[in-house]
């Protein structure tokens, strides 16, 4: 669920390096809040962001799970996901973005 939330405290990060077709290169953010109780009843958010990529839009998107756990692991899947498809990414100087699914930037 997309939501205009904050993202809150911080708890993960990572910089990945886009490289436009014209050769100019600036870092694509990924970070990832700390799980927070839904005010709206009892599950558990996590809110997670991708900012730099000019096909991704810069939002934050709030990931449900029955507990913090669930929350957090569902908040993690949704970067590779989101980056399906995601062009001139690269992270440690390599196409292998270690996003724990062995996504690959095409």
């Amino acid at each position: 669920m997309s939501t205009a939330h904050d993202i809150g405290q911080v708890i993960a990060h990572r910089e990945l390096l886009y490289t436009a077709p014209d050769g100019t290169r600036s870092p694509v953010l990924l970070e990832l809040g700390a799980p927070r109780r839904d005010p709206q009843g009892p599950d558990w958010s996590c809110p997670c962001r991708i900012t730099g990529h000019p096909d991704i839009s810069d939002r934050v998107t709030e990931i449900f799970g029955v507990d913090p756990l669930q929350a957090l692991q569902l908040a993690l899947a949704r970067f590779p996901a989101e980056l399906n498809g995601a062009t001139g990414l690269t992270f440690l100087g390599g196409t292998d973005l270690m996003l724990g699914d062995g996504h690959r930037a095409p």
